[in-house]
């Protein structure tokens, strides 16, 4: 994931993209950073979708999860995943676990 040509082209394109769009917009963004196991990156851009009042959904802390898991931080993907938790308007998917699992198979912690 390269996620500064991923930057880029949002920057130039999101105009074009109908504001019902947007979650679907950020999340490809939030992709970038996770397929580059750049968690840091991954919970700036969470931040800038706060900030842009971006609605959340489950790919969201989907993509954020395995950004952790991907950069071996199974702390910050179990944070995630219990912030998905209590997000009482999404739901917990098979994916989710399974990030979660990949997670703590990458840090060794398989309990």
């Amino acid at each position: 994931g390269d996620s500064t040509a991923a930057l880029r082209i949002f920057e130039a394109k999101k105009h074009l993209v109908p504001s019902k769009r947007d979650t679907v917009l950020y999340n490809t963004v939030l992709k970038a950073f996770a397929n580059a196991a750049d968690s840091a990156g991954a919970e700036e851009w969470h931040g800038r979708m706060l900030d842009d009042s971006v609605r959340l959904n489950s790919k969201t802390f989907g993509k954020l999860m395995e950004a952790a898991a991907k950069s071996g931080n199974l702390q910050k993907a179990e944070a995630f995943f219990r912030a998905l938790e209590e997000e009482k308007s999404l739901e917990l998917s098979q994916v989710s676990y399974q990030i979660l699992l990949d997670a703590c198979a990458k840090s060794g912690n398989v309990e």
